[in-house]
């Protein structure tokens, strides 16, 4: 009798104990503040953003790996990426016959002409897996913050279809298993897949990790869509439609 008393005193413990740790516990769960993710892609693109002869735009990506602390409540541009020259970046990236800029916590790409076609910035960045701009860059902070920006989405004929060599599907399933903070963001929809389903193909995204869309130095949308729920639909459409909306 005794012994089934302090059992079931033992249970009542336990379970008042996991009430107690859960609300901390919940909390603990590593996610990027989304207002300091706005602060970040603008860091990006006021010091990395790749641009024509004419001051025009072109596709550029980024990718960091920092410590979480900067992408929940410490981040502060001053003492951002500091090892990292926006210079050399810029210049790196805007060179086509390479096109890759490899640093200590950040890569970047632009394009990459060859055999009459351009390889994809994403894809520079991405590929091979295992073996790549970024998984290099994942292997030197574990349990990190780690940032993949696009200005543009990933293509869906090349980037995100399953079939073509380049793809970048096998290397965000390998960037799924790197513990802490994860986020695949991009600014504008590539200009030839504004009529496509990209719902479906943004998903094979979700299913590894969190996508978001920045519109505005402080304005970053969760595009969701994890399972079966729906996406966010600011992140299927047009920028100035989001802008300009009521």
């Amino acid at each position: 009798m005794i012994v089934l008393y302090y059992l079931k005193f033992a249970v009542l413990l336990s379970g008042l104990l996991l009430l107690f740790l859960l609300p901390n516990w919940t909390e603990s769960v590593d996610t990027v503040d989304i207002s300091i993710l706005a602060r970040i892609i603008n860091f990006f693109e006021l010091n990395y953003k790749r641009v024509d002869a004419n001051g025009h735009p072109r596709q550029y990506a980024v990718a960091i790996n920092v410590p979480k602390r900067q992408c929940q409540q410490n981040f502060d541009p001053d003492h951002f990426l500091t090892r990292e020259n926006a210079e050399n970046v810029r210049n790196a990236i805007t060179d086509e016959t390479n096109g890759v800029y490899q640093g200590v916590e950040l890569i970047a790409a632009g394009t990459r002409f060859r055999n009459r076609y351009n390889l994809h910035s994403e894809s520079l960045l991405l590929n091979p897996p295992g073996n790549s701009s970024m998984s290099n860059l994942l292997n030197r902070i574990p349990d990190s913050c780690s940032i993949f920006y696009t200005f543009d989405s990933p293509c869906v004929d090349s980037c995100l279809n399953a079939t073509r060599g380049h793809n970048i599907l096998r290397a965000l399933e390998s960037w799924k298993n790197h513990s802490g903070i994860k986020a695949f963001v991009f600014k504008n929809i590539w200009k030839f897949d504004s009529d496509k389903d990209l719902e479906t193909k943004f998903k094979q995204i979700v299913v590894n990790i969190p996508l978001y869309r920045c519109v505005s130095e402080n304005q970053c949308y969760a595009c969701n869509g994890e399972g079966n729920t729906t996406m966010d639909a600011r992140c299927l459409t047009e920028i100035n439609q989001i802008l300009f909306s009521g």
